[in-house]
């Protein structure tokens, strides 16, 4: 459905600017992933707010998706599964991060964010995928150096945030932090590519549609 809506906007798009179908082809590429992405914060958001985790929530998921920008990381083959996945894991962190730990747990997470934050950099980072490999070295090199600076600021925010005492806010950027982390490493892909495989294995019974 969103396919189809995002290639008749870009075909009257094209019509209105003279584009060619390459044109047509890279916006409706475009539309696609922004009516996605659009959909899925619509329906995080709206369900945070019912819950009452809409701050925590929303820290979680900026922090994922800012890391999850410059590191990449694994992915579900259909739309739907990530939008499912999306929402149970984000409401999740928002939950989790409601909870009152000890400053101890605090400094225990962050340490394990940070040296979970630098193997990751420095052994998977960029984490791609099939349909968008980036082989290339200087690329990958560059993707380091981008993932390392958001790193470095998402200490300094915690640092400052800690001699805040604003602890609330510490646990969702830190979950959301460590989950985009987890995402780009061998066990995140294999937690996902396994579940996608069982999934795979019963979308004919269950009509799954992609």
């Amino acid at each position: 459905m969103i396919k189809k809506l995002s290639k008749k906007l870009s075909i009257s798009l094209s019509k209105s600017l003279d584009g060619n179908n390459e044109d047509v082809e890279i916006w409706t590429y475009g539309l696609e992933l922004l009516l996605n992405g659009t959909i899925k914060f619509l329906f995080i958001v709206g369900l945070a707010i019912s819950f009452g985790i809409f701050k925590p929530t929303i820290l979680a998921l900026i922090t994922f998706a800012i890391f999850r920008h410059f590191g990449g990381g694994v992915h579900f083959s259909t739309y739907l599964r990530c939008l499912t996945s999306g929402i149970a894991i984000f409401l999740t962190l928002g939950k989790i991060s409601c909870l009152n730990i000890s400053i101890y747990n605090y400094k225990l997470l962050f340490y394990v964010n940070l040296f979970l934050g630098i193997l990751t950099i420095i052994k998977w980072v960029p984490g791609d995928t099939e349909i968008k490999p980036i082989k290339n070295k200087e690329d990958r090199k560059k993707q380091k150096v981008k993932t390392t600076i958001v790193l470095i600021l998402w200490i300094i925010i915690v640092q400052i945030l800690i001699r805040l005492n604003s602890f609330k806010y510490i646990l969702p950027i830190t979950l959301g932090a460590l989950t985009s982390f987890i995402f780009i490493t061998p066990l995140g892909y294999w937690f996902i590519t396994s579940i996608d495989n069982i999934l795979d294995k019963t979308k004919v019974k269950y009509g799954e549609v992609k």
